[in-house]
């Protein structure tokens, strides 16, 4: 060999060793992350952890929503490309039916790849032992435990309470634009209603991240990092359960609904709309079996009858009539009016009865007129008033708007005006202007009217603490799994223009309703002292004589409604009690008020004991690390062609 070729090749060797040692600087300076993650993830697995959602407690402690272990299998579909043979395998160990395998394929179209899904949950102990002693016949099966919801008292909370379901992909959406959609997995479960829905973020907490060693088969062998799940917060709620379930049994069968309120804090004591549905019917997706019947069922189950309904709300509005009239001056508390069992608007020849058949009840004063609940009264008084005057004094009782409950749903109700019935009837030349008729029977409560049970309960709250009010509430305390108190809920003081003197009046008027008026019977024996005023309702408006029960169907019997609060020098406690199609006020929603009052203000003894003995109570988590282990409307009374119309208190 020459020296040149020697040469050459000397020099060659050296540059390709220059090369070699300018890559593997490269290597070590600019890649070495990179390459430092991809060494990694070739031994390892990332391994997200739950975290375990709130629970939801009555003002007691009494648990309303809570959590239970399930077990459950799942698979990665990448790993499992003949699920039909998979599926024959699981069952000679398992019940895998075909609601499972409709799960199993919604849960699919939602995933990704990489994520687990689950082929079935809530497997039971010998299923279970089945599946663990065959264990080696399902490599890639996933065998876990996670946590599920539970409402211990189904129906009577799933207004206020509400429900949990899976991620679907309108929650996607929604979590995208939030920017959380990393807080929850494929499978994951997300607040659907009620305060489940509305506090989802404070009761979900985040999720953890765990990151294992695995061997070449992808078994676990040692772990690497453990970011930890935060758990979500407990909600204390302002709710009683002893009263919330007295509510809804003294329901009984009917329709209706039950909004109790503290008038000093504006916490929700009662909050029942029946009837109600099983929460528990949502968690893995209803089944279109249960769903149908839901839809189908006449007494509309799914209806929120306490937020969402909407009634007139017949002579429970003469309070909030009067107090108004005085403020805007229409009336002087002096005013006195002869009641002579109807009333005839100047320049027509058609007669307004009282109820009851139009028994006259003689020369009234605000007190006596709204003790014996006058008809006549009233009616002349929202003639006088008009429409105009009563949009402006009524809406300070927050009638037809909403009240600001943290609920995730709620309707406005309807305080008419004169530009709403010109919008509503716009095709209808006879109805689209306001008439007289139509304020003579808004004085009664009657007529376009409509307003939900938990505005009348906020109303009267109003009324009771002399025009000071805090918005309706059901949270009250948020609370870690230690037991410590993170926040209290401080709803802002506000008030009406209302002067004191006038309220007075107004809560003597409904005072002597207890003693002398239609709440007479109900008063009887009282330890404390009441407020209140009872309401009945038109549903349809029928011929004179014609309206008796006898004669009508069940769907078109009055409501019965019946507003209270009490003591009245101190109010602890204002309510609202509607029962569809109950009849008179006095004796269907009135006692289901009385008794309420009483178990509220005389019977704190029993109500720890109830909860003692019956009631599972709220335990802090402390030290717990459980991650791995896891009607429509009235027929607006009376503005057709009738020349005689009969109201009732």
């Amino acid at each position: 060999m020459s020296k040149l070729r020697i040469v050459i090749a000397y020099l060659f060797v050296c540059l390709v060793i220059v090369i070699l040692l300018l890559r593997y600087a490269y290597l070590q300076i600019n890649d070495h992350q990179d390459l430092l993650t991809k060494s990694v993830e070739n031994y390892s697995s990332i391994v997200a952890t739950q975290p375990v959602r709130g629970g939801i407690i009555d003002r007691n402690g009494v648990i309303l929503a809570d959590n239970r272990v399930s077990y459950a299998i799942a698979i990665l579909p990448k790993d499992n490309n003949n699920i039909e043979e998979l599926f024959k395998t699981l069952e000679s160990y398992i019940n895998l039916t075909a609601l499972d395998k409709k799960k199993y394929a919604k849960q699919l179209r939602q995933s990704k790849n990489y994520d687990w899904v689950i082929v079935k949950d809530d497997l039971s102990n010998t299923e279970v032992a089945n599946l663990t002693s065959h264990a080696y016949l399902f490599p890639k099966l996933n065998i876990f435990a996670h946590t599920k919801r539970d409402y211990p008292f189904s129906e009577v909370y799933s207004h206020s309470v509400g429900y949990v379901s899976r991620v679907s992909q309108m929650d996607k959406k929604k979590l995208d634009a939030a920017g959380t959609t990393q807080n929850y997995l494929a499978n994951d479960y997300i607040g659907k209603n009620g305060l489940e829905q509305k506090y989802e973020s404070v009761l979900r907490g985040t999720i953890g991240k765990k990151i294992i060693r695995t061997d070449a088969h992808g078994n676990e062998v040692g772990l690497i990092s453990n970011e930890p799940a935060n758990d979500g917060y407990t909600l204390q709620l302002t709710l009683d359960n002893v009263l919330q379930q007295q509510a809804y049994k003294l329901l009984g069968n009917h329709k209706g609904a039950v909004v109790a309120i503290d008038p000093q804090t504006g916490g929700v004591l009662v909050f029942v709309s029946k009837p109600g549905y099983d929460p528990g019917l949502f968690l893995d997706g209803i089944t279109p079996e249960d769903w149908e019947d839901l839809q189908q069922d006449e007494r509309n189950p799914l209806l929120n009858r306490g937020a969402q309904g909407t009634y007139p709300p017949g002579s429970t509005f003469k309070p909030f009539m009067s107090a108004a009239a005085l403020y805007l001056g229409v009336r002087t508390p002096q005013y006195r009016y002869n009641d002579i069992g109807y009333f005839v608007i100047p320049g027509s020849s058609r007669r307004f009865h009282n109820s009851g058949g139009g028994r006259a009840l003689g020369t009234l004063d605000f007190v006596t007129a709204i003790a014996k609940s006058s008809d006549a009264f009233f009616f002349k008084l929202g003639l006088d008033m008009g429409v105009d005057r009563m949009d402006k004094g009524l809406s300070l009782f927050n009638l037809g708007s909403k009240t600001g409950i943290d609920l995730p749903q709620e309707n406005t109700g309807l305080l008419p005006s004169r530009a709403w019935k010109a919008k509503r009837f716009a095709k209808d030349a006879y109805q689209v202007n306001w008439q007289a008729a139509d304020s003579v029977n808004m004085g009664v409560g009657q007529g376009f009217n409509h307003y939900t049970p938990l505005q009348m309960a906020f109303a009267t709250s109003i009324l009771a603490n002399d025009g000071v009010y805090y918005r309706p509430h059901l949270l009250d305390k948020v609370i870690d799994k230690s037991g410590s108190v993170v926040t209290t809920y401080h709803g802002t003081k506000e008030e009406i223009p209302i002067p004191k003197a006038y309220l007075e009046l107004v809560k003597t008027g409904m005072q002597k309703v207890m003693q002398i008026g239609t709440g007479a019977s109900i008063g009887q024996g009282l330890r404390y002292t009441m407020a209140g005023k009872t309401g009945t309702a038109q549903v349809v408006a029928l011929a004179a004589g014609s309206r008796h029960a006898k004669f009508a169907g069940e769907k078109y019997k009055d409501h019965s409604w019946f507003i209270a609060f009490a003591p009245v020098d101190k109010p602890k406690i204002a309510i609202a009690v509607l029962v569809e199609n109950g009849g008179f006020g006095a004796t269907a929603a009135a006692p289901i008020a009385r008794a309420i009052f009483d178990t509220y203000l005389l019977g704190a003894e029993s109500h720890e004991s109830m909860n003692a003995l019956r009631y599972k109570k709220f335990t802090p988590r402390v030290n717990e690390s459980a991650h791995d282990e896891e009607e429509d409307s009235s027929e607006n009374n009376d503005n057709g062609e009738e020349n005689e119309t009969f109201i009732q208190d």
